[in-house]
């Protein structure tokens, strides 16, 4: 059997297929990445956005939080597309992905600023209701670019998806987030050589434009998981695929 076929995992195993499909095919994910990531940068060094100065004016302050919800609102619905295909065995199309993510945007951005905050919000003040919130609206941004979901349809549709899993939800998510908060640790202390700003945030980016693909592949399989496990999305899949009336590789 395929390590990667459709099936049932546990978090280690979600977390061990996310670094095998990145292997796979990482040229479109990083690419997608960096087309972002790039210009953001860029941005940031012309106009000093968290650069040389980390303490912000209210005028800077407000550019850099916008321009970081769009980085993270494209790069996580183009990474979900790209990831969605190689998944499912399909060829990955960058231009196709950044066209269905920009089509997509708005959903994708509001959707992600709200699930940040009920998560934020629940671990600042109560450590338990953030947990809930983050295993309940885990796959908001699966939802809006892979199901073509609304704000609230897909907060509903990645509640829905999220019922009698939430304890394996957070865990893979935590297991995630250590293992990359782990890797950008060596990667800091590494970058706290250099002595210029610019630098180091020019590494950073380069890191994050590897890493954050990988938080897309992860959640992405965390989103196909729960749909095995609550809809047989698998079985689904495989008749099909197998069905003469029914192209191979149709979408979900």
């Amino acid at each position: 059997m395929n390590d990667l076929d459709l099936r049932p995992r546990s978090s280690t195993e979600i977390v061990d297929a996310a670094f095998q499909l990145f292997r796979r095919n990482p040229t479109p994910l990083v690419l997608a990445a960096a087309v972002v990531y790039v210009p953001w940068l860029v941005i940031r060094l012309i106009f000093d956005l968290g650069i040389t100065d980390p303490m912000m004016g209210p005028n800077k302050a407000l550019a850099f939080s916008a321009g970081t919800l769009v980085v993270y609102a494209l790069v996580g619905g183009v990474s979900s597309v790209l990831a969605s295909d190689i998944y499912l065995g399909r060829s990955p199309d960058l231009g196709s992905a950044f066209r269905l993510a920009g089509s997509r945007f708005i959903a994708l951005a509001v959707s992600g600023v709200i699930r940040a905050i009920l998560i934020a919000f629940g671990l600042v003040f109560f450590l338990f209701p953030g947990l809930y919130a983050m295993g309940r609206y885990f796959a908001t941004t699966q939802a809006v670019i892979l199901e073509g979901k609304g704000v609230g349809g897909a907060l509903s549709r990645s509640a829905a998806l999220s019922v009698g899993l939430k304890v394996h939800i957070v865990s893979t998510i935590l297991l995630v987030f250590l293992v990359l908060i782990a890797i950008s640790i060596g990667c800091g202390l590494l970058f706290a050589m250099f002595q210029s700003k610019v630098i180091t945030n020019v590494a950073s980016t380069a890191v994050s434009i590897v890493l954050y693909p990988l938080l897309g592949l992860a959640e992405t399989l965390l989103y196909y998981d729960a749909r095995i496990r609550r809809e047989g999305f698998d079985v689904e899949f495989m008749a099909r695929a197998e069905s003469p009336a029914s192209p191979q590789g149709a979408t979900l």
